[in-house]
């Protein structure tokens, strides 16, 4: 947790994000499911998107807060899920249970990266052709595996759209399912997320979208892209693009089973604990590292 519930310490902030987060979970898929009701993912998509904002009636406020419920839902767990990374709570875990986690945590980004390609604009279909092209450059397969994800043309958007409203939250709430229990929010926590979420869609208006025929002189993917963004435009599509990011997930996944394994040998400083210490702190520095990556692409350009 982010502060203990000891005598003299401050309440615990560990109780209360994952709570806030679960609160934005459910706001984003009551959203979801009215603007699915208008959505279109065949045709002229930037203009149907453009439509639900100004014509549908409070459809501007149901995109703004789908838009920000699911961006905090993501950013809390994250945050949610380093706090569990610091302090070693993998340990606690059955292994099964703490891959599922992980995975999970994946699948919301990649939720995130299917919402931002819906968009239709210049930046949704730009990140589309990214993602495509890496994908393509996996050696044997990488055309067959990118086609069950995306196709090229005028069935861009049918894919990322099926995934995105139906297949990934199903998927998503069935992993985490166990886990979230005891996070289940109380209505005071319900209420002051929901409050927060709503004034901000009413007073904070939508971004401006660039339409996909339009002039703009950089673009950019979702903020939690950027860092790969970068990167690619100094390493092999398929090494930043496929390869790193496998290992360093790899890393993640298998280290609770070495701590264990190093638990289990009964030796003081056994090998694999030492590994599985170097682990934890690589794995902590190349976080750190693509974060200040990122930071740089979203404020320095990309």
């Amino acid at each position: 947790m982010l502060f203990t519930n000891k005598p003299g310490n401050r309440i615990s902030a560990g109780i209360y994000l994952p709570r806030l987060g679960l609160s934005a979970l459910f706001l984003c898929l009551l959203s979801g499911i009215v603007l699915t009701f208008y959505y279109r993912p065949m045709g002229n998509v930037f203009q149907n998107v453009e439509e639900i904002t100004t014509l549908v009636p409070y459809g501007w406020f149901f995109r703004q807060l789908h838009f920000a419920s699911g961006q905090l839902f993501v950013i809390l767990m994250l945050i949610h899920a380093v706090d569990h990374f610091h302090q070693k709570r993998y340990r606690l875990y059955p292994v099964g249970q703490w891959q599922r986690l992980v995975f999970s945590l994946c699948l919301c980004f990649y939720t995130l990266f299917t919402g931002f390609i819906l968009k239709g604009d210049q930046e949704g279909i730009f990140a589309a052709r990214i993602f495509m092209n890496i994908m393509d450059h996996i050696p044997l397969v990488g055309e067959t595996i990118s086609r069950g994800f995306i196709l090229p043309g005028d069935d861009l958007f049918f894919l990322p759209y099926l995934y995105h409203c139906f297949f990934l939250p199903i998927l998503i709430l069935y992993l985490i399912r166990t886990h979230i229990r005891k996070w289940l929010p109380k209505h005071g926590v319900l209420y002051t997320g929901a409050a927060g979420l709503c004034l901000y869609a009413l007073f904070i208006k939508p971004f401006v979208d660039i339409p996909p025929d339009a002039f703009a002189a950089s673009v950019k993917g979702p903020w939690f892209f950027l860092g790969i963004q970068t990167l690619l435009k100094t390493l092999p599509a398929t090494l930043a693009g496929i390869v790193l990011p496998a290992l360093f997930l790899g890393c993640v996944l298998i280290l609770p089973s070495l701590e264990r394994a190093g638990g289990e040998s009964g030796v003081e400083k056994s090998g694999l604990g030492i590994i599985s210490g170097y682990l934890h702190w690589l794995i902590v520095l190349v976080f750190f590292l693509y974060a200040l990556l990122t930071l740089k692409a979203a404020f320095w350009g990309a």
